[in-house]
């Protein structure tokens, strides 16, 4: 029997190493991304960063998504080369491929890493300095904050934010995943429940296998009735290998 299609509902730019398996694999999924951001930053802080390169040592991203936005304003700003005397560090494979086709040696410490791996190899290396981290208007991530309470040097600066989707764009989503077959749903981030819910009213959850992506995640869903069948480690390395251990073996 051919199991049915799980449903993805991230942006492409923020999937990490789950872009692979979604182009690789497509009869397996349905990626219906529910999310969409532009490229944004602040005056001053984007004035104050193009003043102060040299102060900086480090630049750590953590996901794809923020890594080509700051590559738009390094870019745009004609900083590619100063920031390229930078060490930088990446997550998954994606972030590091994409900033090495734009000329930035990209320092992946292991196969699906973590902040706390980045953290250790900072922590090994014998250079001292400032870190700069790309990240999204109003997105939480864990790296600055690990960096801060080990009393290290860190500095956001804001990239991109997320912006909403047009209702001719949802409703033609609603009318892609009316004919598929899906049997699994991928809730990424709580952004995605409420999404997936507001776009796809008529998904019955109930009836399928429910892919939590984080334990923050999962605590969600149970807040609204709903226990995840499995769940993933707050990463997309994590969720990835969930999904090629428990979906993908039944496909």
């Amino acid at each position: 029997m051919r199991i049915g299609k799980l449903l993805v509902t991230a942006s492409p730019e923020a999937c990490g190493d789950m872009k692979y398996v979604l182009e690789d694999m497509p009869d397996n999924f349905l990626h219906s991304p529910l999310e969409a951001y532009k490229a944004t930053t602040e005056n001053m802080a984007s004035g104050m960063l193009k003043k102060n390169v040299d102060n900086f040592a480090f630049v750590t991203y953590g996901n794809l998504r923020n890594a080509i936005y700051f590559e738009k304003w390094m870019t745009a700003q004609e900083l590619l080369t100063d920031f390229q005397n930078l060490v930088h560090f990446s997550l998954d494979r994606p972030t590091s491929e994409f900033l090495e086709s734009r000329g930035i040696p990209a320092i992946q410490p292991r196969e699906h890493a973590k902040p706390i791996d980045i953290l250790e190899f900072m922590l090994r290396i014998s250079r001292d300095g400032k870190t700069l981290y790309p990240s999204c208007s109003n997105k939480a991530e864990e790296m600055p904050g690990l960096l801060q309470e080990l009393e290290m040097d860190v500095a956001e600066f804001t990239v991109c934010e997320e912006v909403g989707m047009n209702p001719e764009d949802v409703e033609s989503l609603r009318d892609k995943i009316s004919g598929d077959e899906i049997s699994a749903v991928l809730f990424h981030n709580r952004s995605a429940v409420t999404r997936t819910f507001a776009a796809f009213p008529d998904l019955n959850v109930k009836k399928l296998s429910v892919y939590s992506g984080s334990a923050g995640v999962t605590q969600h869903l149970i807040g609204k009735g709903m226990e995840p069948h499995y769940e993933a480690e707050g990463s997309w390395p994590s969720i990835e290998q969930l999904i090629k251990d428990e979906f993908l073996r039944e496909a």
